[in-house]
């Protein structure tokens, strides 16, 4: 095989170095020209972050069904007027707690909701609040517990 002649060699040198520079910024096309992250390993969405357990606001006052209401009424009354005091458009809940038993239902709530609540939340108005500001409710409690009157305020 003959040898390229000296003066080729040197014009493929010169043609080389001269391209050199232009090519220099050429790049190949792949799937990164278009997607820059074509190609990467699949990102999981981060676990959601566990709802933290709200506490329950604690009942401004509670009241153990068969109190007397000489007993009562002046906690009641006192703790009404601290709360519209602070907040004038306070919402008074009164919730009635009756346990949960074989035979009782929904006649044995309305019989304590008439016996132990009509008196707290007629309390509860007589001490400065308004029809409008109070409400009245009913919950099972497991057997066992005592018939109970909470007023909580939001």
């Amino acid at each position: 095989m003959p040898r390229p002649s000296p003066r080729f060699a040197r014009r493929a040198l010169v043609v080389a170095a001269l391209c050199l520079p232009a090519m220099g910024g050429c790049r190949l096309l792949s799937q990164k020209t278009f997607n820059r992250h074509a190609g990467d390993p699949p990102s999981l969405p981060a676990a959601p972050v566990p709802a933290v357990p709200t506490i329950a606001a604690p009942p401004l006052v509670t009241i153990v069904a068969g109190t007397p209401p000489a007993q009562w009424q002046p906690a009641v009354r006192a703790a009404v007027a601290d709360a519209l005091s602070r907040k004038p458009n306070a919402l008074f809940t009164i919730v009635v707690n009756v346990p949960a038993g074989a035979a009782s239902g929904v006649p044995d709530m309305k019989a304590a909701v008439d016996t132990y609540g009509q008196p707290v939340l007629q309390a509860v108005i007589d001490a400065g609040a308004g029809t409008a500001q109070t409400e009245m409710d009913a919950r099972g409690v497991p057997p066992g517990s005592a018939t109970q009157v909470c007023i909580y305020v939001e």
